[in-house]
């Protein structure tokens, strides 16, 4: 038995399943964090503290702090393991300096900041959108003008999509950068750049490709079609996989993603790469050191028949992940994209559990709870889960689940 301490998590699937294999597996797991009861708040997937052998309360976001609270474990902390996108940071430089095994803290902090990251995906030749980062909302409507219209304006350090607008003309961009800069901190309560990353419009698909990269050689698990909003939004609705692409076209993803991998000196550690299939080739939206959330990790151990975070947690323990099958088939996931406005029923959720297929049906609200419009991936009323012969099977049957469920609201 391993001892693990995961350094906070995501809420959207992956950390949770991850806290779960390691139980599974039984290793003694001790949790890291500054609040343990921001994962137990309505509207999310919510922790099971049942998992929990120990918690640690520190600031997650000082590697000072999260050094100092897991150093009286050593020896006898075996990893220290971030799976959410506010903490890999943190959590490379906490392990680095405990002297456990994980990911190189340059190589993170390069996937995390988005600048840095096109920089060196730039340098080393990975076709990436053509892009500017400006300091002040100013610069940002220059180097649009100069760049062209459409463009996309969005943070150098968020996720979930949150941020990330269209823009057709200098004064919506500089409106952009007013906003921006008018959000100092994040949802983890973490200083953000004011760098504004200004980029080419991609126009095409989107797919992501989830990866387990050790000892500098990179396993692929699956290719997920990704399903997003019509511009000037970009927050996702679905994922699907695994994605039905063309041989040569997925050879050319493939190399892609380990050409930006190998841009960032990405040698360990899960990854969720988002590529767009443009009319002129596959081109990188970013690289993302972690595992995918969205509960596509759960759609790799329904499609796989493996557990992509049992496998991660096996790397960290010093095993490569050798044992990745093909596909069995397919799986999808469907979100509830959240309407605006207060709940008053929600119908439909038997009818949706009674289309073949379907797995998962699960609601974050109830009668009472009060709803904002939708504007990135954390505006979502629930999702539904599904699998199939293939993706297209498994994306319809979660489509048609989704679409029989019907949330009543009223106007706030």
């Amino acid at each position: 038995m391993a001892h693990i301490a995961f350094l906070e998590t995501n809420t959207t699937g992956s950390g949770y399943e991850a806290i779960a294999a390691a139980k599974r597996a039984g290793h003694r797991v001790t949790f890291v964090t500054r609040d343990i009861e921001a994962y137990l708040l309505p509207g999310q997937l919510q922790l099971d503290t049942s998992l929990l052998d120990d918690v640690v309360g520190t600031e997650t976001n000082d590697p000072d702090q999260v050094v100092a609270a897991l150093r009286p474990l050593l020896p006898g902390l075996d990893a220290l393991i971030s799976i959410g996108e506010w903490h890999m940071i943190s959590g490379a430089e906490s392990a680095h300096r405990l002297g456990l095994p994980g990911q190189a803290p340059d190589s993170v902090r390069a996937a995390r900041i988005k600048s840095l990251q096109r920089r060196a995906c730039a340098e080393a030749g990975v076709p990436i959108p053509d892009f500017a980062v400006a300091r002040t909302p100013e610069e940002a409507a220059e180097a649009a003008v100069a760049q062209g219209f459409p463009c996309i304006v969005k943070p150098v350090d968020y996720g979930g999509s949150y941020g990330v607008r269209l823009c057709h003309s200098a004064d919506e961009v500089a409106e952009q950068g007013v906003f921006l800069h008018s959000v100092t901190h994040n949802q983890r309560d973490q200083r953000m750049s004011e760098e504004i990353l200004v980029e080419e419009y991609l126009e095409g698909p989107e797919i992501s490709l989830e990866t387990l990269t050790y000892d500098g050689v990179t396993r692929f698990l699956a290719i997920t079609q990704k399903l997003t909003v019509p511009p000037p939004s970009f927050y996702e609705t679905g994922h699907a996989l695994p994605a039905d692409l063309d041989p040569e076209l997925e050879l050319e993803c493939r190399r892609i993603t380990v050409d930006a991998l190998n841009a960032i000196g990405y040698v360990f550690g899960a990854g969720h790469i988002e590529l767009k299939l443009t009319p002129d080739g596959p081109k990188l939206i970013e690289v993302n050191c972690r595992p995918a959330g969205d509960r596509i990790t759960h759609l790799l151990n329904r499609a796989l028949d493996v557990d992509p975070t049992e496998l991660l947690i096996e790397m960290y323990l010093g095993t490569p992940p050798d044992r990745i099958p093909e596909p069995a088939r397919g799986a999808a996931i469907v979100f509830l994209p959240s309407p605006g406005g207060r709940v008053v029923a929600v119908e439909g959720i038997e009818r949706a559990h009674a289309v073949p297929g379907v797995e998962e049906v699960s609601l974050y609200v109830g009668p009472g709870d009060v709803l904002a419009p939708p504007t990135n991936n954390n505006d979502r009323l629930g999702y539904v889960t599904a699998t199939g012969p293939d993706s297209t099977a498994a994306l319809a049957a979660a489509t048609t689940a989704a679409g029989s469920i019907l949330v009543k609201l009223e106007a706030e």
